[in-house]
């Protein structure tokens, strides 16, 4: 099978140009849920990935990631110096559940949970994070969660932030998770990560220009 067999869907006009017009036709920030509507509504076509790729080729810019489009809109806005300056919320990267290799994170996570467990006894539960599946009762999004402890078999860990899939939960929210539903597992020892398979996997996609911005962003200097 070709690249070419694999279609993906684009937006056109890119996603980022219809926020631009709709936010200056209102002449004041556009709100989460009117971003998530225009998002919603907005056209797609599908194209192969090489023609996706000429097609930002010839933009100039990469297109907001629609998974992600309140976070990324406000990093658009700040480039822009759009005021007033609103709260980006969470960051979500979105992975596909069906590429072989982020599907060999989650086993190599859920394998290596023996290993996190007795981590875990050496090191303050704020650097021990957990990242699974969570529903508010409307939506779901894989999140992940701070001050992981063991609880029998599985573990309990809390959320300090709200992706925007899952508006309807509240940080200071402590989980119960199984360890059949740890779909990844870190420790942030003073900018040494141990685990984040999910996190490393993604930032071996990322060109080697944007690595280090990655690294600040998540606090890490170290991939122990």
């Amino acid at each position: 099978m070709t690249e070419d067999a694999d279609l993906i869907p684009v937006f056109v006009p890119a996603l980022g140009a219809i926020l631009i017009a709709a936010e200056d036709q209102k002449g004041t920030p556009l709100t989460s849920d009117e971003v998530i509507s225009i998002r919603d509504n907005a056209t797609c076509v599908m194209m192969s990935t090489s023609r996706a790729e000429r097609l930002v080729e010839s933009r100039g810019y990469d297109d907001i990631d629609p998974e992600s489009c309140w976070y990324e809109w406000q990093m658009l806005r700040r480039e822009l110096n759009r005021r007033p300056d609103l709260d980006p919320g969470a960051r979500v990267n979105m992975f596909s559940g069906s590429d072989p290799a982020y599907l060999d994170c989650v086993a190599k996570a859920r394998a290596t949970l023996d290993e996190f467990r007795s981590m875990l006894t050496r090191y303050d539960s704020d650097v021990c994070s957990i990242k699974t599946e969570l529903h508010d009762g409307r939506s779901s999004g894989f999140v992940w969660l701070f001050n992981a402890t063991v609880l029998g078999e599985g573990f309990t860990a809390e959320l300090f932030e709200i992706p925007p899939t899952i508006p309807l939960l509240k940080v200071g929210q402590v989980f119960e998770i199984a360890s059949a539903d740890v779909i990844d597992w870190m420790i942030n020892d003073n900018g040494t990560l141990y685990g984040g398979f999910s996190l490393r996997y993604h930032r071996e996609g990322l060109a080697p220009e944007e690595r280090s911005a990655f690294d600040e962003y998540i606090g890490v200097t170290k991939y122990g």
